[in-house]
């Protein structure tokens, strides 16, 4: 049906499937999907959410990527255990034909696809081309953080029409009353994309949100019979110049959050929980300590609506920004964990990538919490570019005989940071090689074996931490110590068997697994969360 015969008010928004090696669903609780629709209730459109991800999530195995075929002799199709890699490539969530056969009964005038990372272009582009193929004249849509690092990239697929870039606050409402009105300029529209024949425009993102436009956003991700699980986002950009991190293309460098009265207003309408059911708040903001004041504030306020309710941020907290005192503080407010974001004890790493370092207030901050029996999470990055394997291996050794889980993450770059800013790059990869799964060896000084034996030995010290152990899980360690070689396990027909891993960098296990702070590992909590 042509699009004239249509109300110009009848939108899809679209949270699309991911394919990658894994996903986790505090990954995917999609909260700028959530502000695309309050501004469109707003405008009184008449909308269709369509959310891919929404669980129960399904996962379909992929032939492994052409551009990722490096990997194929470090994936183990059978391995399982605590001490493996991942395995196949996946597409989660639902599949394209049932996403296209909603939206083609529905109608829309106007198609909006999210992308909330980089590395997950493909699949919006896909359903970009779908979509064109079933309904050619619904104007397609994308934006998100993904397209914001990469505007062009987006702009110049046929099958999508407009992009939008920077924040929705501020952006959206303009580009709205652009699409219902044919008198208006494109060019007056902050963020936008569009074209022109063969041209392709994109305009300067403009404003950034203030405490007074930042929409909080309070979501339901899970709930299970004895809690609710929340995912909170209440504020935007990042004062800090750390050379890995893409928050500032979207959100600009000045920290901002949302008025406590808007905060209020969200709490209130959030259904309170039946019986002895505990409320959990997951912070996705990684920078609300830039305003501690505000930050204990809101803890407050969550207490006084929620008394059962606990807390915390899996994306880390800024530990440079918190005192023991004040941790006890967070503890005494409902914090049941602390996620850190370390980077890198290396000096030379962090001088390269801009990030500071204040370990000994990181030491004082692990005992006040091992004092309080809250355990804590440290991120650590491998694989900076220019980073050598004595740098991997200082920082596995750092942390063997803390009280600390290890979660470590493989370097990926985001088109646009210090070191990437030519985004032609890009051009020759498939966009999932940009994810930490894909080990890809961004560093000329590291190779994708380092890199997976880093991630793999990682693994190793927490289950080394871990207090309760399987009689198989103590064999891989001994095995895997004895020899100075790694080992995992493998299930065929239904046998279990402990194997070498056959692909591996055994000088980086040897300077690992020989270092003298292997004797100082003491079992930690139960209660940590195994990255």
């Amino acid at each position: 049906m042509p699009a004239s015969k249509k109300s110009l008010k009848r939108a899809t928004v679209i949270i699309p499937p991911i394919e990658d090696f894994y996903i986790t669903p505090h990954r995917m609780s999609s909260l700028g999907i959530s502000i695309v629709l309050q501004i469109l209730e707003k405008a009184h459109f008449d909308v269709l959410l369509i959310d891919a991800m929404e669980t129960p999530l399904r996962e379909k195995p992929l032939p492994l990527p052409r551009d990722l075929s490096y990997l194929k002799p470090h994936l183990l199709p059978r391995e399982t255990g605590k001490c493996s890699f991942f395995s196949r490539f996946s597409h989660f969530g639902k599949s394209y034909h049932e996403i296209i056969e909603k939206i083609c009964i529905f109608e829309p005038a106007i198609c909006f696809i999210g992308c909330f990372a980089w590395c997950y272009s493909s699949p919006v582009i896909e359903l970009a081309k779908r979509i064109k193929k079933c309904l050619s004249y619904t104007t397609v849509v994308a934006g998100g953080a993904g397209v914001s690092v990469y505007p062009d990239y987006f702009l110049r697929e046929a099958a999508i029409d407009h992009i939008i870039s920077g924040e929705a606050e501020i952006n959206l409402p303009r580009f709205l009353d652009y699409f219902l009105d044919d008198c208006r300029s494109p060019e007056s529209v902050p963020g936008l994309g569009w074209k022109k024949g063969q041209l392709r425009r994109c305009n300067p993102s403009g404003q950034i949100t203030y405490d007074d436009t930042i929409l909080p956003v309070v979501k339901k991700n899970a709930e299970t019979p004895s809690r609710i699980i929340y995912s909170a986002s209440l504020s935007r950009g990042c004062p800090e110049q750390c050379r890995f991190c893409a928050n500032h293309l979207v959100h600009g460098r000045s920290f901002r959050r949302c008025t406590m009265e808007l905060f209020d207003a969200r709490l209130k309408k959030l259904p309170r929980p039946k019986g002895s059911k505990e409320v959990h708040f997951n912070f996705e903001d990684d920078n609300l300590l830039c305003d501690t004041p505000f930050f204990m504030a809101l803890l407050v306020r969550g207490k006084e609506a929620f008394p059962s309710i606990r807390f915390s941020a899996e994306n880390g907290l800024d530990y440079r920004l918190l005192t023991p005192e004040r941790c006890g503080e967070l503890i005494d407010a409902g914090f049941r964990q602390f996620n850190f974001t370390l980077g890198s004890v290396a000096r030379e790493v962090r001088e390269r990538a801009e990030r500071t370092a204040r370990i000994d207030r990181y030491d004082r901050l692990l005992d006040c919490a091992e004092r309080r029996g809250i355990p804590v999470v440290t991120y650590v990055i491998c694989g900076f570019p220019d980073e050598t394997k004595d740098s991997i291996a200082e920082n596995l050794r750092f942390l063997l005989p803390r009280a600390t889980i290890i979660g470590l993450s493989l370097f990926y770059p985001v088109p646009g940071i210090p070191g990437f800013e030519d985004r032609t790059i890009f051009e020759k990869l498939l966009p999932q090689v940009c994810t930490g799964a894909s080990a890809y060896p961004w560093s000329r000084h590291l190779t994708t074996e380092t890199l997976i034996t880093a991630f793999r030995l990682a693994r190793l010290i927490n289950l080394m931490k871990t207090a309760l152990k399987s009689a198989e899980e103590t064999a891989v360690i001994e095995r895997t110590i004895s020899t100075g070689r790694l080992h995992t396990v493998v299930k065929e027909q239904g046998i279990r068997r402990i194997v070498e891993v056959p692909k591996q960098d055994a000088e980086l296990v040897g300077m690992v697994v020989t270092s003298p702070a292997l004797s100082c590992i003491r079992p930690i909590s139960s209660n940590y969360k195994h990255p």
